[in-house]
């Protein structure tokens, strides 16, 4: 609906051309072979587009499918729209595709906490293309935090250091973690009625059935007192014999908990200050000086549409909106 999706077409000689076929949809005869999600607005500038996503199906990689769905994108973009970028893992090999494309590779950011290596947090680089043909004077331009997307966590961007390559190992920078005390120590210790043989089975009776003997009549009960891991309990900078005695055990029925949102966790006011006084103070710098990307192939907006032809077909990007690629 928004209209950010462009597919790539694979389409024999004999079958009708995207131009010909207009916005009829594509053929049953043609074969999706990727698609680009991307957006010409990024941080609300005009100037600046974004792409979200860029998929080509394995057997059709190295084919110029995606240098074709890049194009289109860039020639979709509106006219005032001077520059492209993109967030990309550091350790998948997707990069190459954008170094090849002519991006280039200007800051890093800490992305998720376990989704590296060994469950370690992950890096993204951030990469960004001047889409005009024979452009070197557009200024080049990055955030100095970001705080959408799936993270749902600040994030501070960071200049890549001179000298040093975006394949390089760079320092993680992540928010702390919030602690309210009232909250924390009101759920260190938890009580609830259970049996002495055992604990009563989760279910919508079985506080009220384990507190029965086998003929009718309740049982002895006994406090059930549950507390937290160590590491939540040292978070909060108190042992927990301190908070276990500020909360004393009662006996009763837990009730429901409610779902709580999750809290988003925030970067330092200090420390985003000082991130956007060394972005500014590095673009400068690197604006000043020519910094090119070394690219392999001219996907610039100007260049002249041509088909590009591969192993007897022909790859088109339609911006029809269809269904992404269907799941292997």
């Amino acid at each position: 609906k928004l209209g950010h999706v462009s597919i790539a077409v694979a389409a024999t000689p004999a079958s009708p051309s995207f131009a010909e076929r207009g916005d009829a949809g594509v053929a049953a005869t043609e074969e999706r072979v990727g698609y680009c999600i991307g957006n010409d607005q990024y941080f609300k500038r005009d100037d600046v587009g974004i792409i979200y996503q860029m998929n080509v199906i394995p057997e059709m990689r190295r084919s110029l499918v995606a240098a074709t769905l890049l194009k289109a994108q860039f020639e979709r973009s509106a006219w005032g729209c001077r520059l492209y970028c993109c967030w990309c893992a550091q350790d998948i090999e997707a990069n190459r595709f954008w170094e090849s494309m002519g991006f280039v590779a200007l800051a890093f950011r800490s992305g998720s906490r376990t989704k590296g290596k060994h469950g370690t947090p992950r890096v993204h680089i951030f990469w960004q293309k001047r889409i005009r043909s024979g452009d070197e004077a557009t200024a080049w331009w990055f955030p100095s935090k970001t705080a959408g997307g799936a993270l749902n966590e600040d994030r501070i961007v960071l200049p890549i250091p001179p000298g040093t390559h975006w394949s390089d190992a760079k320092p993680i920078v992540l928010p702390k973690a919030e602690c309210h005390l009232p909250d924390e120590a009101r759920g260190l210790v938890e009580t609830e009625t259970a049996t002495v043989a055992e604990r009563p089975a989760k279910g919508r009776h079985s506080n009220a059935k384990s507190a029965r003997g086998t003929s009718g009549s309740p049982a002895s009960v006994v406090p059930m007192v549950e507390q937290r891991r160590p590491m939540d309990i040292a978070r909060c900078g108190f042992r927990y014999g301190e908070v276990a005695r500020a909360v004393e055990p009662v006996v009763t029925v837990k009730p429901k908990r409610e779902a709580k949102p999750k809290v988003k966790r925030r970067a330092d006011p200090e420390m985003v200050t000082a991130a956007r006084e060394l972005r500014d103070r590095w673009l400068e710098h690197v604006n000043g000086s020519p910094l090119i990307g070394q690219g392999k192939y001219d996907v610039t907006r100007t260049m002249a549409a041509e088909e590009s032809a591969s192993r007897g077909r022909t790859f088109v990007a339609s911006t029809v909106h269809q269904p992404l690629l269907p799941a292997a």
